[in-house]
């Protein structure tokens, strides 16, 4: 399945080089955040960092590619009248975000919503590693000082399908992007 998503980027990604060729704006950025589980008892929130690129497509969409290191924050547990400490564990993930909204020159403030799919893998001590297909979808905000430099505010929601069950947690990120060409 690693195979077929990441397949499906590169090939994502050379088709918008190929049709977008003659006026190429695209930006890379780094970003970091707060990552919440969602209804999960065994975990708690931790750190999350990353980079991505943005290539526009169109005026209001984009594709995003990115790589993103989450950690969650270990928990103290209670079973049987016994009390351990679990740890949260890693998730790295990569994959490719739909942007839509208002990417192109709207003024300084740009609001849009994003949809995509991940690759992951869910590391713990002690414990086999898990891999897991996932779904994101959010909203952010790309504030643009200049027109090179913009601050990115965003909340996500991701979905891991992992094992006999899955991963939900809300990510909460800020960053850095600087754009090359022109609008």
């Amino acid at each position: 399945m690693k195979k077929l998503i990441l397949g499906v980027g590169v090939i994502l990604f050379l088709l918008t080089m190929v049709s977008s060729a003659a006026a190429v704006r695209f930006s890379i950025g780094g970003f970091a955040g707060l990552n919440l589980p969602v209804a999960q008892d065994d975990a708690s929130s931790g750190a999350l960092f990353g980079a991505k690129g943005r290539i526009l497509i169109l005026p209001f969409m984009g594709l995003e590619p990115y790589f993103t290191f989450s950690k969650y924050g270990g928990k103290d547990l209670k079973v049987q009248e016994k009390s351990f400490a679990q740890e949260g564990g890693d998730i790295t993930s990569f994959g490719a975000d739909l942007v839509l909204g208002s990417l192109s020159a709207m003024g300084k403030v740009k609001i849009y919503g994003l949809a995509g799919l991940n690759s992951n893998t869910y590391k713990r001590e002690k414990l086999e590693d898990e891999s897991g297909v996932g779904l994101a979808f959010g909203t952010g905000f790309e504030f643009l000082p200049q027109e090179m430099l913009s601050l990115e505010i965003r909340a996500k929601y991701h979905a891991i399908k992992v094992g006999d069950g899955g991963k939900a947690h809300l990510e909460f990120s800020g960053g850095l992007n600087y754009y090359f060409g022109s609008e």
